[in-house]
């Protein structure tokens, strides 16, 4: 194996979903990898109910916004063009997770105030000078999310003593139709494939890609050198019966290549 090409020729499956696997596709055909792409999620956007409506409509109300990915400024940015809404009008507080998280706000026009020094995620936030009980007591704090997220955050955030409320802007959910491989050819040929490693960004994504598969081709995957972002993402792996799972500093692209290497 080559040293200035540790992932030359090597097969990995990437989970990302369709419209966010170009960065990840294009660094392992930097580093000489064969990407093979597989959406094992499919990010929606929801419908503009009266709760979601009524909460956009209202963020001059809150005292700062969280947005937890990027897919929750990205979709948030839809719905608020739906309420005709600019976002340069948004003057609130706002704080992001995640590098790329940030990255997409700034280019959506967000002010961002609280950014994360180190970390990237929601404990890495909740350790943030900015978010402790002397600073957030009686304030009111907006969480923007995908339905059914988690509820560490806002569940912290409250016993400290903010008023929290989740406005959410995107669904998640098992991909309908595969735009690439199929799930079938997974499950039939995954030994003929020689993937090499597999990539998976969210809890969610792992789940996904254990119950698209069928047998022979899970028990063969399960074999298979697994990276996930984080260590609640290891657990599940664990659980479901992976076997060589390495922990990446997070869910960016760079970081995910840096665990593969």
């Amino acid at each position: 194996m080559s040293r200035a090409q540790p992932l030359k020729d090597k097969v990995i499956l990437v989970t990302r979903p369709v419209d966010q696997a170009a960065g990840m596709l294009q660094l392992l055909e930097r580093s000489a990898a064969r990407p093979l792409a597989f959406a094992s999620i499919e990010i929606c956007p929801v419908e503009l109910g009266s709760q979601l409506k009524r909460r956009l409509s209202t963020l001059h109300e809150y005292d700062r916004l969280i947005f937890i990915s990027v897919n929750s400024v990205e979709y948030s940015v839809l719905q608020l063009q739906k309420l005709n809404s600019r976002v340069d009008s948004i003057n609130n507080e706002i704080a992001v997770i995640g590098r790329a998280t940030q990255a997409a706000a700034e280019k959506a026009g967000f002010r961002i105030t609280q950014m994360l020094n180190k970390g990237f995620n929601s404990e890495a936030l909740l350790q943030h000078p900015a978010f402790q009980s002397a600073q957030i007591r009686q304030k009111k704090i907006l969480i923007i999310r995908g339905v059914g997220g988690l509820a560490h955050l806002g569940d912290t955030l409250r016993l400290r003593g903010a008023k929290v409320d989740y406005a959410e802007v995107y669904s998640r959910g098992v991909p309908q139709h595969d735009m690439g491989i199929k799930r079938q050819q997974l499950s039939r040929n995954w030994p003929e494939m020689q993937i090499n490693a597999i990539t998976v960004t969210s809890n969610e994504s792992l789940q996904n890609l254990y119950d698209m598969l069928d047998e022979p081709g899970r028990e063969n995957m399960l074999k298979t050198r697994l990276i996930v972002p984080s260590h609640r993402c290891l657990q599940l792996a664990q659980t479901l019966g992976y076997e060589r799972v390495v922990v990446a500093e997070s869910a960016l692209n760079e970081h995910m290549l840096d665990a593969l290497n």
